[in-house]
């Protein structure tokens, strides 16, 4: 064993230059304060290389620094520190390796240049003991560089931690780290209040697994699993999409199909046209020769009768009297004829009449309601009325064209002037719509929590906000009236009033405004946008503070610049209770609104202030606002469209169309009165020249005969015209026929042309469409098909759409430039078949391949590896439990157990299990992953997991410990026994530090024998050792522990020596007389 023989101190704490010797076992012990902590500490700063657990044991939290020791820390304000200055101190250990009956010293050396300035070397010194003249000149500490130069027996000089903890590891015999670990932990006693801490911390060392490789290759097998499944799902988006335009397809098909029918039948009612149009041109030959023969008959017939009538007209015309009856029945007609032209005209004229007296009296009503200058077209118009209602044909027509020139006139004035009225009226309206409008937008603005600025306003912050955001900078600019509050509402109005326009000034950060004012400049120039005020922020810090009794007082923001700025501007207005209070100051202002400033008072229009603009509560008063004038517009608009109604009427009324008729046809009365009296006269001498009696007889044999002649004029002119009727009715079938004979060939070429189309389902096609015509009319096949084609253009539509969305949904989703189209359908496909013949085959590969690494990693590194600490640590209790064996702590004895973790006991068996994927299986399928399936999965989650918040988890899951549960068995001397998690809040102080003692010094010895460097230290130090114990379990923890071939140095009260003192080589007294410590050996009387 290579054990701890002496120690050196200079200048360490109140240890000016001591040396304290070491035996087998040492036991320090003095009162509190005396030292014995420090001088463990010293062992610790030399062999650990580390100054972060000085008085451990004392303090969990203890404080006490490297500069407290070398400078000798009082804790007196005045003199925080004995030792001042350049300071030097020395810790060296002197150490005596048995197999080789050799020394060796493993020290340190530190140069203070003042408080927190310290510098650290340790060394190694072979074949050396010590003695003064390694550390000293005399009197004077050797400063670092003093003792390197000084000795030439350092072999190995170690400015940093790492080079001192590897040097002390191997020449304690080529220990392992833990080594570090464990010094500390015996020196902090601290109750075992949970095992499984207890366990990490002092038996079980943490081992680390590098799960980096086995990461790396689960989150390279999990993404090509991803991809593999982006890859599938698009196949079967793209699967859904050929669905689609397969279906698509065959509606397409379809189409065609009843397209062709629909054109057969055209062409077949054509054929059928042609034929009626045959049949119907030979029965109208037929009835054009049965025509013929009767006009030939009559035309004869009619011949006789007419010589017969000529020859009496003869006879006739050299007789007088029958001329001059000829003459009179001649004028009679003549006469008749002009009475049915001016009956007509009086009818019309009466149409007139009714119609003017009529709009008269409406107009008379109307002019009195629109009241104005109207006097003159009132008087004249009732006037007229009058004369129009006993208007006959004795009227007075002079008189009558007179007064209806007067009430043209009168219309036509007023007609003028009403005019003028109604376009001013048009105008007012047009501006009130536009005003409402106007109003309408505001509302629904308002509604939505938005002001009405002007539009300069709106428009610059838009833009400004548009720019910065192409700029990659999302800011939100500010109208000054939304970022301030009104705390006082009597003052408001003088707040908006005096802000006026100001309140629409645009706000942005100090930062923004550079390049804010570009976006403005610019904006004025090609925008022509004027008159909006751009607030420059920087440089307002001054204005953080409204002044008293100002405006500023009176409003607030939660923005700093907005507040800043209205400080700045409102901060100089006074707040005036009474107007002869204004000019006491520059610029000041009433509740009023009469405002004094460049010593000119002035009121402020309410206009200005009317429509508030500051504040969240000004949407809501001018939402109040606006709909109130929303009403009253509405209101206002209806009158003036009812006034708007009333002018056009009275308008329409004004129109003279019927009075210049009235005017133009009032002769007719007395055109009539004498054609009546030319009437009358011609049938009076009618009369009386028929009272000749042989004149008579010729006269009706005369009329007779034309009377027949008449009727074979008009049998002849009805044939005639039968004729003409039929050979155009004959025309019109040959016309009708070369019509559809073209009409025919186009419906052949179409037929043709579909058919061509059609291919090899041609003949299925006309098989079909005759089955489906049979014998019923081809009007009724078109109706039905016409349907069927409607309902699958329908349903091609929809399938279409559908198809259309699948492929947006696709282009979204996977960023595909094809067009989403029946045209862009290529593409898609082209992609499938990509997917299907070559990337899904090469992914499927990849993920195969992905997952053999993973597995494999996951079970050579990660499972293996646990599996292999696990048996290890279980070896580690069992050899634990093997020392414990057979010694008996105070009646009791102690075994340490482990068993699987409650929480993970799968995966405890997972790991345990004997590994059948190690004969060929793979950890994705066989008897391994039926068994551990979940387990496996949930693992693997784990493991892929990245980010900081998975570290904690990621570290649980690696650490073996993690998957056992540990207790200590306590055997009592009647054989029954208990478990310490039980019953350890039942135990005293003393019971739960015996484990403590057992495990840690089984651990050292566990450490020092697993030494790779042949002979190996035992160094073990506890501080305040076996505190609250008593005398029994003392001694039975001192039997376990000189058993084990360890060097103890305990650190113990006065009180303990008497319990602890025997059993140990050596009993060290630590005093102190508050200037200096020192250490004696103590013996006992006895």
């Amino acid at each position: 064993m290579k054990k701890l023989t002496r120690m050196k101190l200079i200048n360490w704490h109140r240890f000016n230059n001591c040396t304290i010797d070491f035996g087998d076992s040492t036991l320090l012990s003095g009162e509190n304060g005396a030292g014995k902590s420090t001088l463990l500490d010293a062992i610790q700063f030399v062999i650990i290389c580390s100054t972060g657990y000085f008085n451990k044991a004392a303090h969990e939290n203890g404080k006490r620094k490297l500069t407290g020791y070398i400078r000798c820390k009082t804790g007196k304000e005045n003199q925080p520190y004995e030792r001042t200055g350049e300071i030097s101190a020395h810790v060296a250990l002197e150490f005596y390796e048995e197999s080789k009956d050799k020394y060796f010293i493993i020290g340190a050396v530190v140069d203070s240049a003042s408080e927190g300035q310290e510098t650290t070397v340790r060394y190694l010194m072979e074949n050396t003991r010590l003695s003064d003249d390694l550390f000293l000149y005399g009197n004077q500490v050797k400063s670092i560089a003093e003792f390197r130069g000084s000795n030439i027996d350092i072999r190995q000089w170690c400015k940093t931690n790492v080079e001192a903890r590897k040097m002390v590891t191997a020449r304690l015999g080529r220990i392992e780290d833990k080594f570090f670990r464990l010094i500390p932990k015996a020196l902090a006693f601290k109750p075992i209040d949970d095992i499984k801490d207890f366990v990490y911390s002092y038996v079980l060392d943490e081992k680390e697994v590098n799960i980096e490789v086995l990461r790396e290759n689960v989150r390279t097998y999990q993404d090509m699993e991803r991809t593999l499944d982006n890859v599938k799902k698009r196949m079967k988006k793209l699967e859904k999409i050929q669905e689609l335009h397969q279906r698509l397809q065959e509606r397409m098909e379809r189409d065609q199909m009843y397209e062709y029918f629909l054109k057969r039948s055209d062409l077949d009612l054509v054929e059928g046209k042609i034929r009626s149009i045959d049949a119907a041109k030979k029965n109208e030959e037929v009835r054009l020769e049965q025509a013929k023969v009767q006009l030939e008959m009559l035309q004869k017939e009619r011949a006789e009768k007419q010589e017969i009538a000529t020859n009496l007209r003869v006879e006739l015309r050299h007789n007088q009297e029958f001329v001059a009856l000829e003459e009179e029945k001649k004028e009679l007609e003549r006469q008749l004829e002009k009475r049915r032209n001016a009956l007509q005209d009086e009818s019309e004229l009466k149409k007139s009449v009714a119609k003017a007296a009529k709009d008269s009296e409406r107009l008379l009503m109307g002019v009195k309601d629109a009241g104005g200058d109207s006097q003159e077209l009132i008087s004249c118009v009732r006037e007229y009325r009058t004369q129009l209602q006993k208007l006959d044909s004795e009227a007075n027509v002079a008189a009558l064209k007179s007064l209806t020139d007067d009430v043209i006139h009168c219309k036509q004035k007023y007609f003028a002037g009403l005019q003028g009225e109604l376009a001013k009226l048009q105008i007012q309206l047009k501006q009130n719509h536009a005003e409402r409008e106007k109003l309408n937008k505001k509302i629904s603005k308002l509604k939505r929590k938005k002001l009405t600025y002007p539009s300069g306003v709106e428009l610059l912050t838009e833009t400004i906000q548009e720019e910065f955001a192409s700029l990659g900078r999302e800011i939100q600019p500010g109208v000054l009236c939304e970022m301030l509050e009104i705390q006082d509402e009597e003052w408001r109005n003088a707040v908006e009033g005096y802000l006026n326009t100001q309140r629409f000034y645009v706000l942005v950060e100090p930062e923004n405004f550079d390049i804010a004012l570009g976006i403005y400049d610019r904006l004025r120039k090609e925008k022509k946008v004027y008159g909006v005020g751009l607030i420059n922020t920087r440089d307002l810090e001054n204005y953080d503070t409204a002044p008293a009794g100002t405006l500023a007082s009176v409003v607030t923001s939660q923005n700093q610049y907005a507040r800043q700025y209205s400080n700045m501007i409102l901060g100089k207005v006074q707040m005036c209770e009474r107007y002869e209070d204004l000019k006491k100051y520059p610029i000041s202002i009433t509740k009023g609104c009469m405002r004094y400033q460049n010593r000119v008072a002035s009121a402020i229009k309410p206009e200005v202030f009317r429509v508030p603009f500051i504040g969240k509560n000004a949407f809501t008063v001018q939402l109040v606002q606006a709909e109130e004038e929303y009403q009253k517009m509405n209101e206002l608009l209806e009158n003036q469209e009812k006034q708007l109604a009333g002018m056009n009427e009275i308008l329409g009324l004004l129109s003279t169309d019927s009075d210049v008729d009235i005017k133009y046809r009032l002769d007719v009365l007395h055109t009539l009165r004498t054609v009546d009296r030319a009437i009358a006269k011609c049938q009076e001498n009618i009369q009386k020249l028929k009272e000749n009696s042989t004149l008579i007889e010729k006269q009706i044999q005369l009329e007779e005969l034309e009377k027949v002649l008449r009727g074979l004029d008009a049998s002849v002119n009805s044939d005639t015209e039968k004729i003409g009727g039929i050979r155009t009715r004959i025309q019109d079938l040959i016309t009708r026929k070369q019509a559809f004979l073209e009409n025919e060939m186009t419906e052949k070429g179409k037929v043709f042309s579909l058919g061509e189309a059609a291919g090899d389902v041609l003949n299925s096609w006309n098989q079909e469409y005759e089955e489906a015509l049979g014998k019923r009319p081809v009007e009724q096949f078109q109706n039905e098909y016409l349907g069927k084609r409607r309902n699958n253009s329908d349903r091609w539509e929809k399938i279409k759409d559908q198809m259309i969305n699948a492929m947006v949904e696709y282009k979204t989703e996977h960023d595909f430039g094809a067009a989403a189209s029946l045209e862009g359908f290529s593409e898609f496909q082209a992609v499938y078949d990509r997917l299907k013949n070559s990337e899904l085959l090469d992914y499927e590969e990849k993920v195969q391949s992905a997952r053999h690494a993973a597995e494999t990693e996951f079970q050579e590194q990660f499972l293996a590896k646990l599996q292999e600490n696990m048996k290890l640590a279980q070896g580690e209790f069992k050899e634990l439990n093997k020392a414990l064996k057979g010694i008996d702590f105070s009646s009791e004895r102690y075994e340490f157990q482990f068993m699987p973790s409650k929480k993970y006991r799968s995966y405890y068996e997972m790991i345990m299990d004997d590994f059948n994927v190690i004969q060929g299986e793979s950890l994705f399928s066989g008897m391994f992953h039926e068994a551990h399936k979940d387990v496996i999965e949930e693992l693997f989650e784990r493991l892929s997991v990245g980010g900081e918040n998975s570290t904690q988890t990621l570290e649980e899951f690696t650490d073996y410990r993690t998957y056992m549960d540990y207790d200590i068995k306590i055997i009592h001397d009647d054989g029954t026994y208990s478990y310490y998690s039980k019953v350890c809040e039942e135990k005293s102080g003393g019971e739960t530090q015996t484990p403590f003692y057992v495990t840690v010094a089984a651990s050292f010895v566990q450490l020092y024998s697993n030494n790779i460097g042949g002979e190996a230290a035992g160094l073990v130090l506890f501080d305040e050792a076996f505190n609250n114990m008593d005398d029994e379990r003392i001694g039975g923890v001192l039997e376990f522990l000189r058993r084990l071939p360890l060097q103890l140095i305990i650190a113990a009260p006065p009180d303990k020596i008497q319990y602890i003192g025997p059993a140990m080589d050596e009993i060290m007294l630590v005093m102190t007389d508050q200037k200096r410590s020192y250490v004696e050996e103590y013996h006992n009387a006895v």
